[in-house]
């Protein structure tokens, strides 16, 4: 699990596939993998994607129904009929209302519009509105992004000398009767080969071929309107939606269109910069504000106006009221997290149903989307009136929750929407046995494992591929969004130098990284509740997005960390093994665990004097408990450790660790640091030597007698071999060397025999083959050896094992 709890997911690969692509394309194997996980493994339908275009649209032809709709706004165009466009409240009902009417106007139409209020009337089509239509002259309307369920409605004017042309992509629920055509993909008979239009996009899928009939030119400049419905309405931008959205972006960024140019002028948007991430997140919350927070018009007449002063009026309005509904959805979603907080404690809510009194119904389904995100469960809220609740639910795949709506249909008013989104109308009194239905549906329809956080990476980048060149390659895939999202990459073990809080309320979380020569100082957006976790000097994975970016006018390589998790460490049970070996610096990296944890922690060091260098550099006033080579030896184990184990220096024999962790590892959480580094080994071998005696320090020892030694010669053992030596042993060493020494003969009661000399030389060292004491002495330095052979190369989940075998015997 990374910091975050998210469990992250890799893709695999076909490494041949990855560059047959890349060579094909004459691109990045990074470009080739992202492309190859969109599901386009064709070199020709590659580019294709990656370079949008008109001429690839579908024909409008094939929408069932678009023949008899083209015909009917024909005809009533030719004989001056009143035309209404009724839409909805929301940016894709807004602009798929703009896209009709200019285009009707633009005929010469007499066309007027409706939207809907959200607290008047609600969403679709009622009886009301439309009595209204047919009393005031109209002879057709257009409905946009809605009504295909609307049976009654339609019906009504059918009977009531009222034609209707449906227009809408929600899924089709009943079959209506009495309409002149329905166009929607999604009817069962609807031979159309892209499914996931927008209402905006069918709206321009119709105006296309009405423009066609006519023989009219392509309506291009309309698409800057179905691009901002597209987006808005977070529909997949793949297939028709990548081409509305990448040739509607191009149409948006010539500012042609009056309402758009006020409106990037009040958010104060670079015109030059506007892309989808700009146009999801910027333009269309201003449009949909409206609707949120008031009624629709103004925004439906922003996109219509054609006088800058009046556009600057209502752009300004529009502004003000997306701000309204920033701080309105921020205090809903401090209200409503508590609340879930509360529900999420008793372990059995699946399905988060919340309701608030005075909540704004406008918003609910924005802060609804947030705590999914958050929680990663499906999330309903309720915004009571009085004795009626109006409510937003939001899902996550794999659970529909228009299903599970229906399923509670008896708890229900009214409801309807999509597999991940719905909207519903519930009773006050009902809302406890709304909750209580939903998760007696989601314990047969929603796994545990559902709930899991998951995060999906795309490739893996080594630290040389974080460059312009690859930034510079993702702008092919542009737009992003659902279905084709902004690349998440991960890149592999960087090193923590430094963080700090960052943003008027420091909730943000700005990071310094590093490894070897490459520095990166990423930020974590809403990262403030990871800094707790956060070790100086750690390594860590990182899961990010890469964009340009431009300070000064200068262009800089932007990193946004969406996720991290350390790549140092490996827990089995209680135990966690944090892997520091080689890091940088030692010392600074046991001061900060010593920081955080204080007396409670063991140390080993291999020496006192290193002991003593720890506490000086530390300037700890309760110092941990410290273990030495020296101080294992007779001692009895160690017991009651509360607080983490730093392994400093590379343990010289299995001994030591036996001694720190023979006591048994209860329950209880232990983090182990292993914090030694390949350059122990030196000094671990002075430390062996000092007491086990190689070959070459008994081979130091001999060659200090002559070849041929005098009567005059010391015959007492060490003799001149303590100054041939070099080094002050430990008093075991020359008990060691005296057995091998009087094994092989050259010792007598502990005195040298000259008379033997010539022969043992002869012999040297093969002879030392026959003291047994030298073969278990080479034995034990050879295991020695091995044993830190293993800890320097053994993985973290090796180690693991290793001590919590030392604990069971």
């Amino acid at each position: 699990m990374s910091l975050s709890g998210k469990q992250w997911i890799w893709p695999e690969h076909d490494r041949n596939l990855v560059n047959k692509m890349a060579k094909s394309l004459g691109s990045t194997p990074a470009l080739a993998r992202l492309l190859i996980n969109r599901g386009i493994t064709d070199p020709g339908q590659a580019r294709a994607f990656l370079c949008p275009s008109p001429d690839q649209f579908h024909s409008p032809w094939k929408m069932a129904g678009m023949a008899e709709a083209v015909d009917r706004l024909a005809g009533a165009l030719q004989e001056g009929e009143i035309i209404v466009v009724h839409g909805d409240y929301d940016a894709d009902g807004i602009a798929a209302s703009a896209i009709v009417v200019e285009a009707l106007r633009e005929l010469g139409g007499r066309v007027d519009y409706y939207l809907p209020s959200r607290f008047g009337e609600g969403y679709g089509l009622h009886i009301g509105p439309l009595r209204q239509f047919r009393d005031e002259g109209a002879s057709l309307v257009v409905t946009v992004d809605c009504g295909i369920n609307a049976v009654e409605e339609v019906r009504w004017a059918a009977c009531n000398g009222l034609d209707i042309i449906v227009t809408d992509h929600h899924q089709p629920l009943e079959t209506l009767q009495g309409q002149v055509a329905a166009l929607n993909p999604l009817r069962p008979d609807c031979p159309y080969p892209f499914k996931e239009l927008s209402g905006a996009g069918i709206a321009f899928k119709m105006v296309s071929a009405l423009m066609e009939k006519l023989e009219k030119p392509f309506p291009g400049h309309l698409l800057d309107l179905a691009a901002l419905g597209t987006t808005a309405d977070v529909v997949p931008l793949l297939d028709e939606n990548r081409i509305i959205v990448h040739q509607g972006l191009e149409v948006l960024r010539r500012m042609r269109r009056v309402g758009f140019k006020a409106l990037a002028e009040a958010v104060n948007l670079d015109e030059q910069r506007i892309n989808s991430t700009t146009l999801s997140f910027v333009l269309a919350p201003a449009i949909n504000a409206a609707g949120r927070m008031g009624e629709a018009l103004p925004a439906a007449e922003l996109l219509l106006e054609e006088d800058p002063s009046r556009a600057q009026e209502l752009a300004e309005t529009l502004h003000r009221a997306n701000q309204l509904r920033r701080t309105t959805e921020q205090n809903i979603l401090l209200e409503a997290e508590e609340a879930a907080i509360d529900l999420l404690s008793r372990g059995d809510q699946k399905v988060i149903t919340l309701a608030g009194q005075n909540w704004h119904h406008g918003v609910i389904g924005i802060v609804a989307s947030r705590l999914v995100d958050k929680y990663n469960r499906p999330f309903c809220l309720v915004a009571l009136e009085g004795e009626e609740g109006r409510g937003s639910a939001r899902s996550i795949p794999g659970f529909d929750i228009t299903a599970a709506l229906s399923e509670c249909a008896a708890n229900l008013e009214r409801f309807g929407g999509h597999e991940q989104a719905a909207g519903f109308t519930v009773r006050a009194d009902r809302v406890e046995e709304l909750r209580d239905c939903l998760n007696r549906y989601a314990v047969s329809n929603l796994a545990d494992r559902d709930l899991k956080p998951l995060l999906f990476i795309e490739a893996e980048l080594e630290d040389s591929e974080i460059h312009f060149n690859l930034t510079d390659s993702l702008e092919q895939l542009q737009p992003f969004g659902t279905a084709n999202p902004v690349p998440l990459f991960a890149s592999r073990d960087w090193e923590i130098q430094s963080w700090r809080l960052v943003g008027a309320d420091q909730k943000h979380l700005k990071l310094q990284l590093r490894k070897e020569n490459r520095t990166l100082d990423p930020i974590v957006f809403s990262g403030s509740f990871l800094e707790p976790k956060l070790e100086k000097g750690r390594r860590v994975d990182l899961a990010l997005k890469l964009k340009v970016g431009f300070f000064r006018d200068q262009k800089t390589l932007e990193a946004e960390v969406r996720d991290l998790r350390y790549s140092d460490n490996h827990k089995s049970g209680p135990l966690e093994i944090i892997d520091r070996r080689y890091c940088r610096d030692r010392l600074g990296m046991v001061r900060d665990i010593l920081d955080r944890s204080g007396n409670s922690s063991v140390v080993f060091v291999s020496t006192l004097s290193r002991s003593e260098k720890i506490k000086k550099s530390c300037f700890l006033q309760e110092p941990p408990r410290f273990v030495t080579s020296g101080s294992v030896n007779g001692a009895e184990s160690l017991s009651g450790i509360s607080g983490p184990v730093i392994i400093y220096d590379l343990p010289l024999y299995e001994g030591i660790l036996k001694h720190i962790f023979s006591q048994g590892l209860d329950e209880q959480p232990l983090t182990v640091y292993l914090v030694y580094g390949r350059d122990d080994l030196r000094r671990n071998r002075h430390l062996i030597d000092l007491s086990l005696p190689s070959t070459e320090a008994l081979e130091k020892i001999v060659s200090a007698f002559p070849e041929h030694p005098g009567e005059d010669q010391d015959p007492v053992f060490p003799g001149p071999g303590a100054e041939k030596l070099g080094f002050e042993p430990v008093p075991g060493f020359w008990e060691r060397t005296e057995k091998i020494f009087t094994e092989i003969g050259l010792l007598e009661e502990g005195a040298f025999t000259f008379s033997k000399w010539p022969e043992i030389r002869a012999k040297w060292p093969s002879c030392l083959d026959q003291s047994s004491t030298y073969c278990s002495t080479a034995a034990l330095r050879e295991q020695c050896e091995r044993f830190q052979e293993h800890l320097l190369e053994a993985g973290p989940d090796e180690i693991a094992s290793f001590l919590q075998g030392l604990a069971a015997d």
